[in-house]
């Protein structure tokens, strides 16, 4: 009787791309929304003692994941705006991701979008073809390992546009890690080295990524001698609204008054505390007034915050939580 060897599958796959493992790792990072609005806020607080000319712009990016296997596995639309507004666009992206073995490497491709119009929200891109994009090779960006992180950057001097005296070349390095994203987006003048435009030398963008919240706000009248039946009448509900934990922000009006509220949504990283220095704040504040009506600090891993105040409340839940979760199994999360 012959003898069999049997092989597991996990020793038997083809050892062809080191970089598999990784691939998947860096582009789940790579995905979600990214927000540096607690770098800003630290930056324009009087004990940071740093200059208005040097302080950062707010930006807001999404990294939205493609179903598009005729560009490759790993597809990515970016959109980006700054001062916490969403009108404000200063980047779109069609990018890629791939194993590039002669470099040793993870090859980000950055594709322009021919109709930038045409490619807003990043909804409308599930027929998207080879002619609707455009790449430029010398502006590629290699991801490699580094410890619990991902480094990348361009090639030296390789990205290079614009003319005459203001020919230049794109400086874009950038660290990713689980919660993190920092990078400098600069631009310097290719005769003589000098500083153009963008991020100043060794002052990243230093974003965060951004957890999403569902929220539900209700108006409810003060007047305590009210029947049951008036209180529900005179009760304002609005439902479903979305914020995001890094500085999120969205804006609701008291049908009542026609007063406004601003709703604002941040996960802090206090610099200042030596002693639970990190905590979700979530603030309402009546537009025109010097402070806040309401706010709540929560734990850092909060996934329901409410509230309710003189008339005003709110009841947030972080996204994808499962709210019928059996305590055996929270107990060992």
């Amino acid at each position: 009787m012959g003898s069999t060897c049997m092989v597991p599958l996990a020793l038997a796959a083809p050892y062809d791309d080191p970089f598999k493992r990784d691939l998947l790792i860096l582009t789940d990072w790579f995905e979600g929304e990214f927000d540096n609005s607690e770098q800003v806020w630290f930056e324009n607080f009087d004990a940071a003692n740093i200059p208005e000319e040097d302080r950062s712009k707010r930006i807001h990016t999404t990294h939205m994941r493609l179903d598009l296997p005729q560009f490759g596995d790993h597809v990515f639309y970016v959109e980006e705006y700054i001062d916490n507004d969403p009108t404000q666009i200063i980047r779109q992206r069609f990018v890629t991701f791939e194993s590039d073995l002669e470099a040793n490497a993870i090859r980000m491709k950055q594709g322009f979008f021919k109709d930038t119009e045409a490619a807003l929200g990043g909804q409308n891109l599930g027929g998207l073809t080879a002619g609707d994009v455009f790449f430029i090779d010398t502006c590629d960006v290699f991801w490699t390992r580094e410890a619990g992180q991902f480094v990348g950057g361009m090639k030296p001097k390789a990205c290079v546009f614009g003319e005459g005296e203001k020919r230049r070349y794109s400086v874009h390095d950038m660290t990713l890690s689980d919660n993190d994203y920092w990078r400098v987006d600069s631009t310097y003048l290719l005769k003589d080295d000098s500083f153009y435009l963008g991020n100043k030398p060794n002052r990243p963008s230093k974003m965060r990524k951004a957890d999403r919240f569902t929220c539900d706000i209700t108006f409810r009248p003060e007047d305590m001698s009210l029947s049951f039946q008036e209180f529900r009448e005179q009760t304002q509900e609005v439902k479903g609204l979305s914020i995001h934990s890094e500085g999120g922000e969205f804006s609701v009006v008291r049908d009542s008054d026609g007063q406004s509220f601003t709703y604002l949504m941040r996960e802090k990283e206090y610099p200042f505390y030596d002693e639970r220095p990190d905590f979700i704040y979530f603030s309402v504040k009546a537009d025109g007034a010097n402070r806040s009506s309401v706010y709540t600090v929560n734990d850092i891993e909060s996934r329901r915050i409410g509230v309710q105040s003189g008339g005003i409340g709110f009841n947030c839940h972080r996204d994808g939580y499962e709210f019928r979760e059996l305590k055996s199994v929270l107990d060992q999360q």
